[in-house]
């Protein structure tokens, strides 16, 4: 049965999948009463008495509205098919650049030393379309992966920028606008889709799971999404950011360990950083 905590912050449930659920998958607050803090007040109780005294069932939650039906991709106009597609090919070739790298970089790596959220952070402009970000260590910029050439004439420009391979977890930025001559719009869901993709189909991925939910960046409409899987044995987690303004699409993954607590917490505090400046 599936069990659920409420985000004393926003309201969302949050499905209880392992003890390491610290964060709302909604708005990215710390929730309180999460296993850790409940079980320091409870020494020797299991997750599943956690389970059991402090969350609650599915059949507790309340009755959904009814979705908005959403045209399928077979209805949408082909130009706006086109963009969609393009969207995804492009964040999928993304994500094997970024999703590669960073699982050596985390396989090669112990967790994250505490001391990494009490150290001084580093706020920085990356990019040429204003987005700014705290991270403990200064990104570096790095070239993008290469596109067919019919895919790069729908951008106008993409940069990247990625923390070392010795880090602890792995943080990328892409910062991207699109040529406005060749699209008349981008789609956020084409977007969100194009970059889970990027991650469920890197090469050895299997046990792929994540949680999607609208997220807003300097009231810019985006996404947040969070999972988790396996490469070839090794446990990854990940949050994943997406933000559109008109022509340009940003984007901020962070990578690491999945048993990581330290990580997580500082890849929760990367993410409410962001800010865009247009």
């Amino acid at each position: 049965m599936t069990h659920y905590l409420h985000c004393n912050n926003c309201g969302h449930p949050n499905e209880m999948k392992s003890e390491y659920v610290v964060f709302c998958t909604s708005c990215g607050q710390k929730l309180e009463n999460n296993f850790t803090q409940w079980q320091r007040r409870n020494p020797g109780a299991t997750f599943e008495d956690y389970k059991n005294n402090v969350c609650f069932t599915e059949n507790q939650l309340p009755p959904k509205l009814p979705a908005k039906k959403s045209r399928s991709l077979k209805s949408r106009p082909l130009k706006e098919k086109i963009l969609i597609v393009a969207i995804t090919t492009i964040f999928v070739a993304v994500g094997y650049w970024l999703g590669s790298s960073a699982v050596t970089a985390i396989r090669n790596s112990k967790k994250t030393d505490e001391k990494v959220l009490s150290e001084q952070w580093i706020k920085k402009t990356y990019g040429s379309y204003g987005l700014n970000i705290e991270t403990p260590w200064e990104l570096k910029s790095s070239p993008p992966p290469s596109l067919p050439e019919n895919l790069k004439r729908m951008l106008e420009k993409i940069e990247s920028f990625e923390s070392k391979n010795d880090d602890q977890f792995k943080i990328g930025i892409i910062s991207s606008k699109y040529n406005p001559a060749e699209i008349s719009q981008l789609n956020l869901q084409g977007a969100a889709d194009g970059a889970i993709n990027e991650v469920r189909n890197m090469p050895g991925v299997t046990n792929f799971t994540y949680s999607e939910d609208t997220y807003s960046v300097s009231n810019l409409p985006g996404f947040i999404q969070r999972g988790t899987y396996s490469q070839n044995g090794f446990k990854i987690g990940f949050i994943n950011i997406g933000v559109i303004k008109d022509f340009n699409f940003w984007q901020v993954m962070v990578f690491r360990r999945e048993n990581d607590i330290v990580a997580q917490e500082a890849a929760e505090r990367i993410i409410r950083s962001i800010q865009i400046d247009y």
